[in-house]
């Protein structure tokens, strides 16, 4: 008789969660290398920190519009053709950009419009993926799968960003974007292997329970607001501070720096990112959360306000460097605060939800920062989003619901 698919076991690294794992990992490295190439590129284009800023708050933009309804596709759709069709039109549209580029014809339009494609694909890739991570292992095996992903994302990019300086250096723009279309098609080609068991709670696309599912997750917001605060407190933070990952490149020029210092800059805070997950991940978590999530979010906003008044390469490194170690730090405790506080059936919903309203402010102030870079430069636009970060942060770790749930014996 054979074993039903639904319940055999699964080992902890079978051949699906590595076509998965593999996948994911080469997509990534080459969006790393483009987010650096393309942000130089238009910058030394335009000479303008706001054209640079709009580049990435358009993924932003999308994630926030699309990624509440990429997870309702999840729970809807096979979510192993979702991922391999996603990363394949990301990958189609990055290759014809990249001969755009080589032939010397590119503009900033079409860097503007691919990252609008961009931003659709991954609305659909992440929802779809994280789905489909609980149907390959075990549930016991869960988390360390989950935390292979994230840790091997956060390695990647700490990677990726401190020689992505070089790389760009050495081969060129062109070559940087045509790498990572390869990468995105590759993917795709291997996700189509992805053997998943069937969903038997599997819903067909109805589109008034399409509708239904998506807006129980407001409804679900609405009759929670403690949740709605801890959402409003977290979005407010970004809003203030979020936009100087969209003109960093101009910050660290007006600082000094050239492009290889720039990618270090930027590898030192991913690696500072990897060093706090990995921390979280082998020290047991201490009986008092609630003090721990305090003291990180002060040293975070002091740390960055540190790096905003500072110049030369290494100690504005090192403050930042802090800055983003707290920062991992605090939405270590927070995630599964977050989880704790939203009943299992609706995590997918309200979770997307939560990083919507996050990405979204994230996106507007991206936005911001880089108009009021080109009016008043952005060394002292990002200190005074430094500065007003201090009141909506002091308001997030105030927040009553969020500290009952890190206060728990």
């Amino acid at each position: 008789m054979t074993a039903n698919t639904d319940t055999a076991p699964r080992p902890r690294f079978n051949r699906n969660l590595f076509l998965v794992w593999q996948g994911m990992a080469e997509s990534k490295i080459g969006s790393v290398l483009y987010a650096i190439a393309i942000g130089i590129w238009v910058y030394n284009k335009t000479d303008s920190a706001a054209w640079m800023s709009m580049t990435t708050a358009i993924s932003y933009f999308g994630n926030m519009l699309l990624q509440p309804l990429g997870g309702v596709l999840a729970d809807r759709f096979n979510r192993r053709n979702l991922a391999a069709g996603s990363d394949a039109v990301c990958g189609v549209t990055m290759l014809l950009l990249g001969a755009l580029a080589l032939a010397g014809k590119m503009q900033v339009w079409q860097v503007l419009a691919v990252a609008a494609v961009s931003s659709v694909c991954s609305a659909v890739l992440y929802p779809a993926l994280n789905a489909l991570l609980p149907q390959l292992v075990e549930q016991n095996n869960l988390m360390r799968a989950s935390a292979l992903m994230q840790s091997t994302q956060s390695a990647i990019q700490m990677i990726g960003n401190a020689a992505g300086g070089f790389l760009v250096v050495i081969f060129g723009v062109p070559g940087i974007i045509l790498f990572n279309g390869a990468t995105f098609l590759f993917s795709s080609a291997t996700e189509w292997f992805i053997r998943a068991p069937e969903i038997p709670h599997e819903k067909k696309a109805e589109p008034h329970g399409f509708l239904r599912d998506f807006s129980d997750g407001f409804a679900y917001l609405k009759q929670h607001p403690g949740l709605t605060g801890m959402m409003a407190a977290g979005a407010t933070v970004n809003l203030t501070c979020g936009g100087f990952t969209g003109i960093v490149y101009a910050w660290c020029l007006e600082k000094g720096m050239d492009i290889p210092q720039y990618g270090l800059f930027l590898g030192a805070e991913s690696a500072a990112m990897l060093a706090a997950t990995v921390l979280m991940a082998l020290v047991p978590l201490p009986r008092r959360r609630w003090q721990v999530l305090v003291l990180a979010n002060v040293g975070y906003n002091l740390l960055y306000i540190g790096a905003m008044v500072a110049s030369g390469f290494r100690v504005c490194t090192v403050l930042y460097t802090g800055f983003a170690f707290c920062n991992m730090v605090a939405n270590t405790f927070m995630y599964p605060a977050l989880m704790e506080a939203i009943e299992p059936a609706y995590h997918g919903r309200v979770l997307a939800l939560f990083n919507a309203a996050c990405v979204g402010t994230t996106a507007f102030s991206m936005v911001a920062y880089g108009v009021l870079g080109d009016l008043f430069g952005v060394v002292p636009v990002s200190l005074a989003g430094g500065v007003l970060t201090i009141l909506p942060a002091a308001l997030f770790v105030c927040n009553p619901a969020l500290r009952r749930l890190l206060t728990r014996p």
